[in-house]
């Protein structure tokens, strides 16, 4: 496979030139498998693609690339991860939780698996793709993209200071809708909102979930990173709309789905941050053994205007003051998502520098695992 001929062929094409000059019959093979359209995974997908093309990889000419979209369904991402395999792929690229999970479970008992490089997942701890940073299997790397619920639950009184009462929808199949629901449980008490908690199996319960919690009188919707749910956003916005409640996601780029306000991380930097990985792991700079996890950090609102006045719900300046999107009349007025306007040489500084700071250590290894024995 590429991956074994990488680091002989690139010693002396590396210094002259951004990408591997390899014969065609050598090129890499990178799959990259999302779990379907939704904005978060599109701009993800993006991300990646974008700095691929910066680093002047052409699909076709010095990469070969498969892009799969698996329709929200994941016995089609099972599917679409064995053609990958069976392809001889060097890379996997998984957008979500459940592409991710089945990825990993697919190839840890290979002798030569190819690299896993995950995005778009909130706990992959909670969801047994890794222990820790550098606790992991040696084929995989991938970004944690957990919201900071503390910054963003407050965002609520942004919209309207007499919010109380939080509908809060999760599915119990997901590990980071689990994992999110424990994390903010201790936050909304805190702060003094009361959260209205229903779980559901699968998405076509979402709906009967929305009409219910409405019936409770809450002053909102919030619902976590969930893909299960996510799936099923229409038939929440339909009670929203119907009713009068706006909706909270953990995710800025939901707006885009008509949202009335998503704050989170950005979904466009976690596919950025494996493109860095992914180029210099195609580089030969670096060992996927030895590259930890990464944590996005910062958070990105965005508000939907046209989703807000079919709600009847007011955005006060203030609130729109501080979105990174702002949706009026189905178009995009605030921020375009896109890698650094700099030069290819920063650009080349600071994604090695990014790299660099992922490197496990023998004394990161130790102590994550000491922090581990010590549970």
């Amino acid at each position: 496979m590429f991956k074994k001929l990488l680091a002989v062929l690139l010693i002396s094409l590396m210094v002259t030139a951004p990408v591997p000059l390899l014969a065609q019959d050598d090129i890499p093979t990178v799959a990259i498998i999302r779990l379907g359209p939704l904005p978060p995974f599109q701009y993800s997908q993006q991300g990646t693609l974008d700095v691929l093309a910066a680093y002047g990889y052409v699909d076709g000419e010095n990469i070969k690339l498969i892009l799969g979209d698996a329709g929200m369904d994941v016995p089609t991402a099972n599917l679409l991860i064995e053609d990958a395999i069976n392809s001889d792929v060097d890379v996997i690229v998984t957008i979500t939780t459940p592409v991710s999970q089945a990825a990993v479970n697919a190839t840890l008992d290979m002798e030569d698996p190819p690299i896993i490089m995950f995005n778009t997942v909130t706990q992959p701890y909670a969801a047994g793709i890794a222990q820790a940073p550098c606790i992991k299997p040696a084929h995989v790397w991938g970004s944690q993209a957990l919201p900071d619920f503390a910054t963003i639950l407050p965002l609520v009184w942004e919209l309207n200071p007499e919010i109380k009462n939080l509908g809060w929808i999760y599915s119990t199949s997901e590990p980071n809708a689990v994992a999110s629901t424990e994390i903010v449980q201790p936050i909304a008490a805190e702060l003094g909102l009361t959260l209205h908690i229903t779980s559901v199996a699968e998405s076509s319960e979402v709906g009967a979930a929305a009409e219910a919690l409405a019936g409770e009188g809450i002053d909102a919707f919030f619902i976590p990173t969930d893909s299960t749910v996510g799936n099923a956003l229409a038939s929440i916005l339909s009670v929203a709309e119907e009713e009068g409640i706006p909706v909270f996601f953990a995710d800025s780029l939901q707006v885009f789905s008509g949202v009335t306000v998503g704050a989170g991380v950005s979904y466009y930097q976690e596919g950025v941050d494996t493109g860095r990985v992914l180029v210099a792991y195609l580089n030969g700079d670096i060992d996927i053994a030895t590259t930890g996890l990464s944590k996005q950090s910062g958070t990105l609102i965005g508000v939907n205007l046209d989703t807000a006045a079919m709600q009847d719900v007011e955005v006060p300046q203030s609130l729109l003051d501080m979105a990174n999107f702002v949706i009026e009349d189905g178009e995009n007025t605030g921020e375009v998502l896109s890698l650094p306007d700099v030069s290819f040489e920063e650009l080349q500084e600071q994604d090695a520098a990014f790299v660099e700071n992922l490197f496990c250590s023998e004394e990161r290894i130790a102590e994550q695992q000491a922090e581990l024995d010590a549970q």
